[in-house]
């Protein structure tokens, strides 16, 4: 895992030859060929070619998704073998396919149409496959490959990546090591970073849409929630994972790209120390506030080179906070690692953990590092200034006021 806009229509100036005269008449002239009378034959061809027309128009569930996705039949029609479904989504599955002509494994998303028309979710489908196309050159991105459409789906053929999601290594471990952390903080803010200087904002950062490789770097998979979103623009849809949202995102209040930066610290926070900072509320409301009143203090175990960088990213105000890929890298936590060399894969993270940590075929790595008088330290019950706490109200009320942002 954009709305549409208004578009007025372009004023076209006349050209001085085809202006008209003051004393032009209005009152078209019949020709000869007008006036001839039409035979009953005609009149019968003449019918039977709107028949026609009508009979070729195109169907409005195909026409929804058109140019975007080429109408190119079903799955059994492309040479595709399915293996297996790997996971579900809200409007379809993700199958393991292989191409029969490379022998090539794939991962193909199969999303329901009639769903994704009544979720009015079209254009957020169509975002999803021109933005993946487009940034999935890069080596942290998975690409999507092509896609298309038959009469009741959408299809969105990517690599297949066959060693299984982050959220698996980290239920599996509880926890990582710092200089891991180190690592995967890094990359994801490597992609974050060219994602919105390509004009995007992801939206929906969280550990199961990380896969992870044979060497232990990550790809970004999922493009379900992203959306063009130029730097100095908002948005104020209110998508994404309760626990990862931004407060300003939560308390509905129109965001930029400093919303996935947040996003970035829980996630870093959650892969620290093996749970989330702030337990999941019901709706976005009571998050908020659970959100407000969280500190975001990692256990005194940890460096303070570590808490400084949780700090940054998770300040409430987005204007505050941490957003810059080159500020970041030259944080203390980041200072001895060389992002270029890890773009380059040139570092591998495996390098940096026991041997059987990413096959997950030994014993779980879950450092007990936190002591029982320390839990109430990492649980979210720490209060946060006063000043921060009528910021939720405010937000709300600034949103109902701003009608210039989508």
């Amino acid at each position: 895992m954009g709305n549409n806009q208004n578009k007025l229509r372009k004023v076209q100036s006349v050209p001085d030859t085809q202006a008209l005269s003051p004393d032009a008449s209005f009152i078209r002239e019949k020709s000869r060929s007008s006036q001839r009378l039409t035979s009953p034959k005609q009149k019968e061809n003449k019918g039977a070619k709107s028949a026609d027309k009508t009979d070729n128009k195109i169907p409005i569930t195909e026409a929804l998704f058109l140019p975007h996705f080429p109408v190119r039949g079903e799955i059994e029609d492309h040479d595709f073998e399915v293996v297996e479904v790997i996971a579900q989504g809200a409007f379809g599955n993700v199958l393991k396919v292989q191409r029969e002509d490379d022998k090539q494994f794939y991962a193909m998303k199969v999303l329901d149409k009639q769903q994704i028309i009544k979720e009015n979710a079209v254009q957020q489908c169509k975002d999803e496959a021109a933005i993946q196309s487009m940034v999935g050159e890069h080596p942290f991105i998975v690409k999507a490959l092509e896609y298309w459409q038959s009469r009741r789906s959408l299809y969105i053929v990517l690599e297949y990546i066959p060693f299984g999601e982050l959220f698996t290594l980290w239920t599996f471990h509880g926890a990582f090591p710092e200089k891991l952390v180190q690592i995967y903080s890094a990359e994801m803010a490597i992609v974050l970073d060219y994602l919105h200087n390509s004009g995007v904002i992801y939206r929906d950062v969280k550990n199961n849409i990380w896969s992870v490789l044979c060497l232990g770097h990550m790809k970004l998979t999922d493009f379900g929630l992203a959306k063009w979103l130029q730097g100095g623009s908002q948005t104020r849809t209110v998508c994404g994972t309760l626990q990862y949202m931004a407060p300003e995102v939560l308390s509905v209040y129109p965001y930029d790209h400093a919303a996935d930066w947040w996003s970035l610290g829980i996630l870093m926070y959650a892969m620290l120390v093996g749970k989330y900072p702030v337990e999941g509320a019901d709706n976005h409301t009571n998050m908020a506030q659970r959100v407000f009143d969280c500190a975001y203090l990692l256990p005194s175990s940890y460096s303070d080179k570590a808490q400084d960088v949780v700090n940054r990213l998770l300040t409430k105000s987005p204007k505050r906070r941490l957003t810059s890929l080159d500020i970041l890298q030259d944080l203390p936590f980041f200072r001895d690692l060389v992002f270029t060399d890890l773009l380059d894969k040139k570092l591998s993270p495996i390098d940096f953990v026991p041997e059987d940590f990413f096959p997950m075929s030994g014993m779980s790595w879950a450092p007990h590092l936190v002591e029982n008088r320390e839990k109430d330290l990492f649980e979210g019950t720490q209060s946060v200034s006063e000043e921060h706490l009528p910021l939720c109200s405010s937000m709300e009320a600034d949103a109902r006021e701003a009608d210039n942002v989508d």
